[in-house]
């Protein structure tokens, strides 16, 4: 019988999340058409009629659940409650928990342990850079969301909200300690800026399948094959989201971005691609990438393909890789939709 375990991958410097995960390298794609090749290991899913009726039917219900702050922008409100959504349809359809059966109530947590999490990366990464007022700011606004995260676990059994405290305290000293060791350090290369990611973007991801899982009271050895799966899924959304800010993250000075990293090993490329993009006025997409910088284009491509290949093809997974395929996959074929998810802040 196949194995379906999804395995983490890293090829970062220091050693992996956990001792489960074991680092493997990159490799670019043969050949320089590889950018124009199908996608690979990719099984195409429509939701059926249900599928469809009851994530249109719970959308207004969850969102009121989630008390989106009405000030943000309507598209951030949107992609935010969106983001919130497909996480959580992705957590159902490899879970084996039925919509019915789903504590509802794992989606709140969920949505304070994100912004939790936000709030402490921006405070972390920014303190430096600011007047002591807006850091205070920022302080009061973490402690804000801190209670709000632990008050949403109080309704729990002990235990329960005992296993919860771990795996956000966890990820937390993760994230503090990756920041911390990458600001003494600093970040140079593209194994530097992957440490970081993993450490943050991909840990998060998989802590909020382990939040979902714990609070389901998922099977220990399912859990764990979601959990590897959702922190590949936390890399790709990564790539994509730092192709995006590749050409703003170089402006104010933030490192850690991939698709940066990579860039700046071909000057010329970046000198091209900064060209084109006007010094930032224009957005920069993938397609522009390709067109200016395409040996980058390809190396982050080779980058997001080698976390999507991580993900396994069957156990529900599969509509996982389809989802991702349809809207922050490079080598994805619905170009149109992702320029939509583009304009959502996600």
């Amino acid at each position: 019988m196949q194995d379906t375990t999804a395995k983490p991958v890293s090829r970062s410097g220091g050693a992996a999340i956990d001792a489960g995960r074991v680092a493997s390298p990159i490799a670019l794609p043969p050949g320089s058409d590889s950018m124009s090749k199908k996608p690979i290991g990719i099984t195409p899913y429509l939701m059926t009629a249900s599928d469809m009726v009851g994530f249109v039917a719970e959308l207004p219900f969850r969102w009121k659940r989630m008390g989106l702050k009405k000030e943000l922008p309507l598209p951030t409100q949107l992609g935010y409650g969106l983001m919130l959504n497909a996480v959580t349809d992705m957590w159902l359809v490899t879970s084996g928990v039925s919509r019915k059966r789903m504590d509802f109530d794992a989606l709140i947590v969920v949505k304070h342990y994100i912004g939790y999490m936000n709030t402490m990366d921006d405070y972390l990464d920014e303190t430096e850079n600011k007047p002591s007022v807006m850091r205070f700011r920022k302080g009061d606004e973490l402690w804000e969301r801190r209670k709000a995260l632990f008050g949403s676990i109080g309704h729990y059994d002990v235990p329960l909200q005992k296993n919860l405290k771990r795996v956000i305290t966890a990820s937390a000293f993760s994230m503090m300690q990756a920041i911390v060791r990458s600001r003494a350090r600093g970040i140079s290369n593209l194994d530097d800026a992957l440490y970081l990611r993993e450490k943050t973007a991909g840990e998060i991801c998989r802590s909020t399948a382990e939040i979902y899982n714990l609070i389901n009271r998922v099977p220990p050895g399912r859990a764990r094959s979601i959990e590897d799966a959702y922190w590949n899924v936390g890399m790709v959304l990564q790539v994509h989201d730092d192709v995006g800010d590749a050409v703003k993250d170089d402006k104010e000075g933030h490192p850690e971005n991939l698709v940066l990293q990579i860039l700046n090993q071909r000057p010329d490329e970046k000198a091209r691609l900064m060209a084109a993009l006007g010094g930032g006025k224009k957005k920069c997409t993938f397609s522009r990438i390709v067109k200016h910088a395409p040996e980058t284009a390809r190396e982050a491509l080779a980058l997001q393909d080698h976390y999507m290949a991580a993900i396994p093809d069957a156990g529900g997974f599969e509509r996982i890789k389809c989802l991702l395929d349809l809207t922050v996959s490079m080598r994805g074929r619905s170009a149109a939709f992702r320029s939509i998810i583009d304009q959502m802040d996600l």
